[in-house]
């Protein structure tokens, strides 16, 4: 019963590589073998930075490793056909005084509008993907205007489609080069 309640018989896999192990020393394990993958966060705000060639590249969540006044938070974000981009912050520290909630925002990048998801940042979920969690932000990457001459960014297969009916696509964008920037705040 002890050792069910500290979480010593639950087994998670790490979001960074193969590792398995008990939930209860993930966190250990993450600050000992990724240490050079935690971004430390400046007061309560965080940018990430999503390759969108990286994002249709997977099918699994990329990961960044988020750290605030030394709690860990996850920030996973993932393409999904035919056009979202899904994003999703949780906490990895079991500290019972670690800030719950928090932000996430994307901008659209020709008109500036804003597009942001508020609410509680929940413990690590024991499975993932946890992309269906109520918790998570969702937008179609169309709203982002993600191409600098307002092109509507189309994907069919994962793979860039250059023309279209209403736009034209000056030059040959390699997805590589087109990037979502996400802004994180964690609050107290």
């Amino acid at each position: 019963d002890y050792m069910e309640r500290m979480g010593m018989d639950i087994r998670m896999q790490c979001i960074l590589c193969n590792w398995a192990g008990p939930k209860i020393i993930l966190e250990y394990h993450i600050r000992k073998e990724h240490a050079g993958q935690i971004v430390e966060c400046a007061g309560s705000e965080c940018v990430a930075r999503y390759s969108l060639g990286a994002l249709t590249a997977r099918r699994r969540c990329l990961t960044h490793v988020l750290q605030l006044r030394g709690d860990l938070y996850l920030l996973s974000a993932q393409y999904r056909d035919p056009d979202d981009f899904i994003a999703s912050l949780s906490t990895l520290s079991y500290e019972p005084d670690a800030p719950k909630t928090g932000s996430m925002t994307i901008y659209n990048k020709v008109t500036g509008e804003p597009f942001t998801w508020q609410g509680e940042i929940t413990d690590l979920p024991l499975c993932m993907p946890y992309e269906n969690s109520p918790n998570c932000f969702r937008l179609s990457l169309s709203k982002m205007d993600l191409l600098p001459n307002s092109a509507n960014l189309k994907l069919l297969n994962r793979e860039l489609v250059v023309r279209s009916p209403t736009k034209v696509v000056v030059g040959q964008p390699e997805l590589d080069n087109i990037h979502i920037n996400l802004i994180v705040k964690i609050f107290d």
